[in-house]
């Protein structure tokens, strides 16, 4: 089942204010806004107050009534001509409707408009202001698809809160957003904690309900459900205290796809309708598409196809709307699917040939090399700024040396020095290299991805198209079919476990020990083989080398292939552990066992026992007939 995840971020005001604000108060809070309105006079602090009453519209999701006060700002332009920072507030307050609106390609020109505004009188704003601007863009061009120009803006603004120490949340959810997006999970996690903190810091509940929604769309990615529902549960607990509603239908969304996933179907249903009134409630196309497309998931999982099929249906107009690739991808790849569960051929042909289309524009907008420079040029500079602090405060150190001691100490400061100027540009040296081998193996995964699977996709989606149509007309053809069908499954496998063993952000051992979960548990359960899968907490955050993790998993994924195909097995207990700096892997079954003397599977021990070699580790296989068989790998990391 697949799922599009939508992630809602806050174009936050970020404590809008001019450089040179009136000294009276602007209240608050939206009634003593709208009394505020009621009585006083059009002049600047009036200006101010419509903006903060427009936006607190907005997060309730009263557009109408939001952009009602835009316009009556337009027509105080004419009488506040001074007031420079008013033809930002207008741009901005017309972006964020957009955005709210689904309207990407607006609230990009809005927020163009409102930079420049700020460009032409810079002195005449505050200094969050020009960081909440960049951040905007950022954003805007995160969601029309410009990966490159959201990281160069997001990193600006992040170089200007650092420079001036002010700090905006929203910079750092875009950046961890971004990494996410490629799968960068470890790194992804520390700017959303940064964001978090910040929010926590600064009470603003908006903010934090949004990381906190991230959050959960980061573990639900990586297979913590448990820990994804809590971070959903609370995020969604601060969007209804700030009132925030676009956010809630988000957060309402994710908790019916982790129910619908866990199969706990009533609540997953009552979270998703809770959503969908809401959605229709606010007249959000995005917020509507995505929980409408997550409902047709639920309903054809629980077989009531009808039901199904009408939400794709709705779901898949609404990106019609829109134009969005990723969702037209998906709303005409699940009908197609549904169709084929159906046995609906003639109906799916066209879903599969749109949704290939829409593919083809995704793979175009992916991340490229471009971004990723970018991100590692800002945090280099980072660690080459706190190596050049440290060479200045040795540097000192040894001056007040040299004065003290003379000659000789200033030849012990020499040498002190060049050991420090040689250790510094050696490390910088293996930086530069490690950063250079993250950007190949991350663009040789692309690649594959890219190019050799989605071709292999399509072979296989049409392979099982033609097997199932076969069957009724040509049933010489079924064989060749079958086995066309059987070969673009495997490579699709062998490509995705090689995908998988390149990318630098799976090199914790936690990412292996998940991929090991993937694929054991849902094979063995399909045989009805109980599997009981333990693994010590205090080898999740450790570090394998490429070919190391690509060994274990091997010998990981033989083991279990042959358990589930022979051992004729009721249950199968895995372990992984360290025991005294050795990683230990053993896998038990309560099979029929075998004698290893007389019965050969192919290359498979062998395999198994050449990569534990590999390893520089030791493989030890217990069996006999009648008595189960117990594999045990054991090697150093």
């Amino acid at each position: 089942m697949k799922t599009n995840l939508f992630i809602v971020c806050l174009i936050w005001f970020c404590q809008f204010a001019p450089a040179q604000q009136p000294t009276v108060a602007v209240p608050q809070t939206l009634d003593s806004l709208q009394w505020f309105l009621r009585t006083q006079p059009m002049d600047t602090l009036y200006a101010i107050a419509m903006k903060d009453c427009s936006f607190q519209y907005i997060i309730k999701g009263e557009y109408d009534r939001a952009d009602s006060l835009c316009q009556k700002l337009v027509s105080l332009q004419s009488q506040l001509k001074t007031y420079v920072p008013l033809e930002y507030c207008i741009s901005f307050l017309k972006g964020t409707i957009a955005y709210h609106k689904g309207d990407y390609s607006l609230t990009l020109s809005y927020f163009l408009k409102a930079w420049e505004s700020i460009r032409k009188n810079p002195s005449k704003f505050k200094v969050k202001v020009k960081i909440a601007a960049l951040g905007n863009l950022a954003l805007a061009y995160k969601k029309v698809g410009d990966l490159d120009m959201s990281m160069k803006y997001s990193l600006e603004s992040i170089q200007l809160q650092e420079k001036y120490n002010q700090e905006i949340a929203s910079e750092y959810q875009n950046i961890g957003n971004i990494l996410a997006h490629s799968k960068q999970y470890n790194r992804a996690i520390l700017y959303y904690r940064k964001a978090l903190a910040i929010g926590k810091e600064q009470k603003n509940l908006t903010s934090i309900a949004i990381t906190e929604n991230l959050l959960g769309n980061l573990y639900d990615n990586t297979g913590k459900t448990d820990t994804a529902i809590y971070y959903y549960k609370s995020g969604l607990q601060y969007a209804e205290q700030a009132e925030y509603r676009l956010l809630q239908t988000d957060l309402l969304v994710n908790l019916g796809l982790v129910y619908t996933r866990k199969k706990q179907y009533k609540l997953a249903e009552s979270y998703l309708k809770r959503g969908e009134n809401l959605s229709r409630e606010l007249e959000s196309p995005g917020a509507l598409r995505v929980n409408l497309h997550n409902q047709g998931e639920m309903y054809r999982e629980l077989q009531k196809f009808d039901l199904a099929e009408k939400y794709y249906l709705e779901a898949l107009e609404l990106a019609k709307k829109t134009q969005d690739q990723d969702d037209l991808y998906t709303s005409n790849m699940a009908l197609a699917e549904l169709y084929v569960d159906t046995d609906n051929y003639k109906k799916a042909y066209p879903f599969f040939k749109a949704a290939s289309v829409a593919k083809d524009s995704i793979f175009q907008a992916q991340l490229t090399g471009k971004t990723q420079q970018l991100l590692a040029k800002y945090e280099a500079d980072k660690r080459q700024q706190e190596i050049a602090l440290l060479n200045e405060k040795n540097r000192s150190q040894s001056l007040e040396l040299a004065v003290q001691r003379r000659n000789v100490f200033l030849l012990i400061a020499g040498l002190l020095m060049s050991g420090i100027v040689g250790t510094v540009g050696y490390r910088r040296y293996q930086l530069r290299k490690r950063l250079e081998m993250e950007q190949i193996r991350n663009r040789i995964a692309a690649d594959f991805h890219d190019e050799l699977g989605a071709n292999l996709s399509s072979i296989a989606l049409y392979s099982d198209l033609l097997v199932k149509n076969a069957a009724k007309e040509k049933e010489q053809t079924l064989p060749i079919l079958e086995n066309i069908s059987h070969q673009a499954h495997g490579s699709i496998s062998s490509i995705n476990d090689l995908i998988w063993t390149i990318k630098p952000d799976n090199d914790i051992l936690e990412r292996t020990i998940v991929r090991m979960k993937e694929f054991a548990i849902p094979l063995l359960e399909a045989r009805n083989v109980r599997c009981v899968f333990l693994a010590d907490d205090s080898l999740s955050q450790a570090q394998l080398s490429m070919n190391m993790r690509k060994f274990l998993y091997l010998i990981f994924k033989e083991a279990i292939n042959n358990a589930s195909k022979y051992a004729q097995a009721t249950a199968i207990t895995i372990q992984l552990q360290e025991i005294r700096g050795t990683i230990v892997l053993e896998i038990q079954d309560d099979g029929i066992g075998f004698d290893p003397k007389i019965i050969k599977r192919g290359n498979g021990l062998n395999n198994m026992k050449t990569r534990a070699k590999e390893l520089s580790g030791q493989l030890t296989i217990n069996t006999a007939p009648g008595q189960g068989t117990q594999i045990i790998l054991s090697f150093k990391p």
